[in-house]
């Protein structure tokens, strides 16, 4: 199956409509749904835009609606905070008029002198990728009859590690873009956010007994240390809760020398059956 990861680093160029209104092309995907990792991480890079020479250390993401993936998304930017050291921003994205996702980001310089405490959990033990099998990007695509349903998912590759069904239904993969990427912290940072938020929903899925009707409620990401995407990185993953048909899942990404590149959450809504 041919990479995606050309299309999806074309649909991270946005229009700049004006100074604080940018608007974003989609990627197909089944019935037409545009996936909130694709539109969390345009939503970042809008925010980015107006907020140079500052790197993104926290996004906070809530989905409202699916859209329609045929058609441009419109991200409108505004200006919340503006520090000597922090820049906060909310990003809103329309389409034809109705709010697709609300996002609040922000952004901070490098502290000129290095911090005095510096702490994170330890890398976990894991086997190298490359001793690894390799599998679909996304479940959905395991069948060679499924190619070109899930192109926006296409743009990486994976090493599952482990995976358990039973709450929190721990698992751990590799993963790295499927191709080169342009050194660039905010683009790094909004793949970062875009992988995340695809792959945290398999822990919930796991731990519910497979996949059924849900949705994507919100999404976090905090970021810790620069992800070296040149080389496989470690993304350990779990779902600790579920309770009032909501999912909580997290998890903690790794370079493979073991920095600690980001801490994130999400939340899924499992509705009840209908009568």
């Amino acid at each position: 199956m041919s990479s995606s990861l050309v299309d999806v680093l074309a649909t991270m160029e946005l229009d700049r409509v004006e100074p604080w209104l940018f608007a974003g092309r989609q990627l197909p995907a089944p019935h037409n749904h545009i996936l909130g990792g694709h539109i969390s991480a345009q939503a970042l890079l809008a925010a980015s835009y107006t907020a140079p020479g500052r790197a993104p250390h926290s996004v906070h993401t809530y989905f409202l609606r699916s859209g329609d993936a045929r058609r441009p998304v419109d991200f409108e930017v505004v200006n919340l905070q503006e520090g000597r050291t922090f820049s906060a921003r909310r990003v809103t994205a329309r389409q034809g008029g109705k709010i697709l996702m609300e996002a609040m980001s922000s952004f901070k310089i490098a502290d000129p002198v290095a911090a005095a405490v510096v702490y994170q959990p330890p890398v976990p033990t894991a086997p190298a990728p490359e001793t690894l099998p390799w599998v679909a990007p996304h479940l959905a695509e395991s069948d060679e009859s499924t190619q070109g349903r899930w192109a926006s998912l296409r743009w990486f590759e994976r090493r599952v590690i482990d995976s358990e069904s039973e709450p929190p239904a721990r698992s751990a993969m590799w993963w790295r873009p499927d191709g080169e990427v342009p050194d660039d912290p905010v683009l790094t940072a909004s793949l970062i956010a875009y992988l995340s938020a695809v792959t945290l929903t398999e822990p919930a899925f796991a731990a519910h007994g497979g996949v059924g009707e849900s949705s994507q409620r919100d999404h976090s990401v905090w970021f810790h240390s620069p992800a070296v995407l040149s080389d496989w990185l470690l993304f350990q993953r779990s779902s600790p809760s579920s309770a009032d048909s909501l999912a909580l899942a997290s998890g903690t990404m790794f370079n493979r020398n073991g920095d600690l590149v980001c801490t994130v959450c999400q939340e899924m809504y499992f509705p009840p059956p209908r009568a």
